[in-house]
């Protein structure tokens, strides 16, 4: 306890978040046992730190300092009445009216024309309804991708006149749910957690959106583009019928990509499909979804664990998992598939939905179950490959649901470093 209460400087820090990671089992098993250190001066520096807490921790830290930092307040209640087939409009004018301190208030749901008192249960149908709706695509504010299950800001939105004043109300929408502690029937891609969390977007991500484009970026990096590609630093886009030309950098157009400058041109091309396309979606989004959410607080939670904090933890079935996982480089009675299958059965659920994250880019498991996963060509299941070098973490590609699995000489060496990966959100290759 002396090493955690002698955080001072730089260097004091330093040898702080070195012992927690040292410990971090014990360190976080010490928190679970009594989840008020959180809010203690020994411990909390840990909050700076939150990728030396588990998930469950971060989860208590983040609910109890929201009932904290608004123990004074008073809210009253926020009564819905709304028509179940038009749950989207009904509940966005009812919803817009509000400032967001009455936002805070304790919901009370009724479905017009029909009886009951809202006990909990209306609510939390209203909430999975209402994300239902939220991305209908006849609404045209989110578009599904190719695995079917996660969604992205549609940047052909504003087809729809008010498209920027809808997505700040899911963004309240979504922000409320998390305040009441309701889970939502609504998984985004991984960038666009990204974009709640004010992280950065890589390349990598572009995977989830774009698997060919993707695939066509990497190849760039991986290869010497010399005399081969003639391009820009802008893109072509159209619409409406009209073809224009976007810089990706001031007089873009008119700076070639070499090999030299490919790495700036990948990074470039990367937030202009997953950010400065939908900027102003994302921004509306983000101004309803803060008037809730403190950003210091969410921030916290990575954005796998904020896919869990929004939609729970799915229940997955290792037995159907199994029964529905190619092999390619390997076989079911390969050493390393049985050590594979052994942590698989190890994990909690928590962990579980950790892995099915990590290797299909979503928590969400189809309502059919593995055998209805899909991937950038249709039906794809669950698959594992190997790879050489045994110093890398696995990796995956999620449009493939393909994990990349080195051969690992020990059980250890395979259940440690599979666990990172899962646990940290691994993206590409990399050597632990």
């Amino acid at each position: 306890e002396g090493s955690l209460q002698s955080v001072g400087g730089t260097g004091q820090t330093e040898r702080f978040v070195a012992f927690a990671e040292r410990h971090r089992a014990t360190v976080n098993l010490y928190i679970r046992q009594d989840k008020t250190l959180l809010h203690n001066v020994s411990f909390s520096p840990l909050v700076r730190f939150p990728k030396l807490l588990d998930f469950d921790n971060k989860k208590f830290y983040f609910r109890s300092e929201l009932k904290r930092r608004n123990a004074n307040q008073r809210f009253g209640s926020v009564r819905l009445c709304v028509r179940r087939d038009y749950v989207f409009e009904d509940s966005f004018h009812h919803i817009v009216l509000r400032k967001p301190e009455e936002l805070k208030g304790k919901l009370n749901v009724v479905f017009q024309g029909e009886e009951g008192v809202d006990a909990g249960g209306l609510t939390r149908e209203w909430y999975l309804t209402l994300s239902k709706q939220m991305l209908n695509p006849d609404k045209a504010l989110f578009i599904h991708m190719s695995n079917g299950l996660t969604y992205q800001p549609n940047p052909s939105s504003h087809i729809q006149p008010d498209h920027l004043k809808y997505f700040k109300f899911a963004g309240q929408v979504v922000g409320k749910a998390l305040w009441d502690e309701q889970l939502l029937d609504a998984h985004f891609t991984l960038s666009m957690y990204k974009h709640l969390l004010n992280l950065p977007i890589g390349y990598q991500d572009v995977e989830a959106v774009d698997p060919d484009f993707f695939r066509n970026l990497k190849w760039m990096l991986d290869n010497d583009i010399s005399d081969v590609l003639d391009e820009s630093f802008s893109i072509v886009r159209s619409q409406f019928g009209e073809v224009l030309t976007i810089d990706l950098k001031p007089n873009g157009r008119n700076i070639p990509v070499t090999e030299e400058n490919k790495a700036e041109y990948v990074q470039l091309v990367a937030e202009q499909h997953l950010t400065t396309a939908i900027r102003e979606q994302i921004d509306a989004f983000k101004e309803g979804f803060q008037e809730l959410m403190p950003p210091e607080l969410i921030n916290i939670f990575t954005p796998s664990e904020l896919e869990l904090l929004m939609c729970g933890l799915p229940s997955i079935d290792v037995e159907d998992l199994k029964a529905n996982t190619e092999y390619s480089g390997y076989t079911r009675d390969s050493v390393q598939i049985k050590w594979y299958w052994s942590f698989v059965h190890s994990l909690s659920q928590e962990d579980l939905a950790r892995l099915v994250q990590f290797v299909t880019g979503t928590s969400q498991v189809p309502m059919e179950g593995f055998k209805a996963l899909k991937g950038m060509n249709g039906p794809q299941r669950f698959n594992i490959h190997r790879c050489g070098d045994s110093r890398r973490l696995p990796s995956s590609h999620t449009c493939f649901n393909q994990l990349d699995l080195p051969e690992y000489s020990t059980e250890e060496q395979l259940h440690k470093k599979l666990l990172a990966a899962c646990r940290e959100g691994f993206e590409g290759f990399g050597f632990s």
